[in-house]
């Protein structure tokens, strides 16, 4: 896998961007919203990453209701 590919979430004034940024010689996933808000993307290189993604989108927007 290595990378988690966004199709457009947005809620309101939140979008979140990702870039694969070289840190101490390792690739890590940053999010970036518009709003500003920032977090690093645990496990981006397999399946993980993207519930991790999901959970972190929805506890930015204010929706997440834990693991369903």
């Amino acid at each position: 896998m290595g990378a988690i590919i966004l199709t457009g979430i947005r809620y309101g004034k939140h979008q979140f961007t990702l870039d694969y940024p070289e840190v101490d010689g390792q690739m890590i996933c940053m999010a970036h919203c518009e709003c500003g808000y920032e977090v690093e993307i645990l496990y981006f290189k397999n399946y993980g990453g993207v519930k991790y993604l999901q959970k972190m989108w929805e506890m930015h927007i204010g929706t997440w209701q834990g693991w369903i």
